[in-house]
């Protein structure tokens, strides 16, 4: 005999659930799915690119990571986006946010599924999404999809460490060598 099924989660449900500290958790379509810890580099990803557009925000907007943003087309859908950028005032104890303008997943071997093929295309349905940025933590990789005439997105991809990142949604200019700086790939890791 197998496991009885559990009942899909409400979004209710799910966000009064309180996680250890550390943990991170979806709901997707109402079901839980839980994250291992992120590698070295997709926390060094992260964090370079938390740190070059802080300076470049209007005093009214905040950069956020490990943030929960709601499907706008999943009623049961609560997403941990890695890193996002808002300008809608703060509310206390605010679990989600509502209207964020960029953003981003750093994508490793156990997420970059979910992050492309359900992530992303309900990301870009979020009405105040400018900009939805893919890095990958394996290669120097990065996809850049930008929204233009309301429903139309345009996407970019760099790979070259001269390469500049434009994000238009926040300002900032950034070279990929500095977005990658210390971060150690995995062929790297083998020849070292």
């Amino acid at each position: 005999m197998g496991e009885p099924q559990r009942q899909p989660l409400t979004l209710d449900e799910f966000l009064a659930i309180t996680w250890p500290e550390g943990a991170r958790h979806e709901l997707h379509d109402g079901h839980v799915l839980a994250s291992p810890l992120p590698m070295r580099a997709h926390s060094m990803l992260v964090i370079n690119l938390a740190v070059a557009i802080r300076p470049h925000l209007a005093r009214s907007c905040d950069v956020l990571t490990e943030a929960g943003v709601l499907s706008s087309t999943r009623a049961h859908s609560c997403y941990q986006v890695d890193l996002l950028v808002t300008c809608e005032p703060p509310e206390p104890r605010q679990r989600t946010i509502h209207a964020p303008i960029l953003l981003v997943e750093v994508l490793s071997p156990s997420t970059q599924a979910i992050d492309r093929n359900r992530k992303l295309p309900d990301y870009r349905q979020i009405t105040s999404v400018q900009e939805v940025l893919l890095v990958d933590s394996e290669v120097m990789h990065v996809e850049l999809y930008r929204r233009f005439e309301g429903t139309r997105w345009l996407s970019e991809i760099l790979r070259d460490p001269t390469d500049l990142l434009h994000l238009g949604s926040v300002g900032l200019d950034l070279a990929l060598a500095d977005l990658y700086r210390r971060v150690v790939f995995p062929a790297e890791e083998s020849a070292g």
